[in-house]
């Protein structure tokens, strides 16, 4: 059986080895693909086209193709699409014409390239690129670095250098310290606004990935004077599952003089993950002891209390004599 600490109800063991999802076994691909073909090479360079297919049931409208490229090589001319990219990041969308694609329908769109190096790591619409099943993505982003604010006449800017994650980031999020909605969510490095009114202030920004993984904070203060005060414990602690190898912990957020950063997750005393939302992933291993332990921390490394949870996973027993 299983058996939660902390004052959580226990739950059986045959239901929760129940739930647990298996990986599925690689087969042809039945939905939507972008295949890259290298045309040719040359001692400076290199051209290729990708081919996007609507292998599925269903339309596949204004697809969205993105790729890393190694660093050295850059697009220098594209066709059929609009390629943007940060850093060694591309980003790839249809064109008015071939921006949608029927059941069974496909496009092509391609480029030359400065550089030797071919596409890595591609998605199409936040899935492989391959069409085939993958696992869950349960990894958040890297926190966003050297987050700076530049005021002009009329309007202050936010910029910083870019995330990284397995698979790929979609977008940042910014935020103040004076309300809990966000104060846009942008795909570029920067943001401007209009400049703040005279008033001791934070603002954060973290990096989004298409399952909805949040990273930590970046965190830059307006007149805010050296944080030595820690945040507040996180409560109210939930853990559901296992579903797919991984159990979902969640929990109530902080609070913070100045501006709550982050979450360090840890299980059975190591560190896991740092995140920026309120739930986190833990892997499940088997029958065994789980204790999760959740504690907030701010921009100056100040860490909150350690929240906690756990439930044991006991093999089932023995069937009777004779059974």
């Amino acid at each position: 059986m299983s058996r939660f600490m902390s004052g959580t109800a226990a739950v059986a063991a045959a239901a929760v080895l129940a739930i647990t999802l298996n990986p599925v076994p690689a087969s042809a691909a039945t939905a939507p693909t972008a295949v890259f073909t290298q045309d040719s090479t040359w001692p400076s360079g290199n051209s290729g086209h990708y081919t996007v297919t609507n292998g599925g049931a269903a339309a596949l409208p204004n697809w969205r193709v993105e790729f890393d490229l190694p660093a050295g090589t850059t697009i220098a001319h594209f066709w059929n699409a609009t390629i943007t990219h940060s850093g060694t990041h591309y980003v790839a969308l249809g064109a008015s014409w071939n921006a949608s694609l029927a059941p069974g329908a496909s496009t092509s769109f391609g480029w030359v390239a400065a550089g030797s190096g071919t596409p890595q790591r591609c998605l199409l619409n936040a899935a492989p690129c391959d069409g085939l099943p993958t696992t869950r993505d349960v990894r958040p982003p890297t926190t966003p670095t050297s987050l700076r604010g530049t005021a002009q006449a009329t309007s202050y800017t936010l910029s910083w250098n870019a995330s990284t994650d397995d698979r790929a980031v979609t977008a940042y999020e910014i935020y103040s310290n004076t309300g809990s909605a966000p104060l846009a969510t942008v795909t570029t490095l920067s943001y401007s606004m209009p400049t703040p009114p005279p008033m001791v202030m934070s603002f954060g920004v973290r990096a989004v990935d298409a399952a909805g993984n949040r990273s930590p904070f970046a965190v830059v203060g307006l007149g805010t004077p050296p944080d030595t005060t820690p945040p507040g414990p996180p409560s109210g602690l939930t853990l559901r599952g296992p579903v797919d190898g991984s159990w979902t912990v969640g929990w109530t957020a902080a609070t913070d003089d100045q501006f709550v950063a982050g979450y360090e997750v840890a299980l059975n005393g190591a560190v896991i993950s740092l995140v920026g939302n309120t739930t986190a992933y833990v892997p499940y291993t088997g029958y065994g002891t789980y204790i999760v332990t959740i504690r907030a921390f701010d921009a100056a490394g100040n860490f909150s209390t350690r929240a906690q949870i756990g439930i044991a996973v006991d093999p089932p027993p023995p069937p009777p004599p004779g059974v």
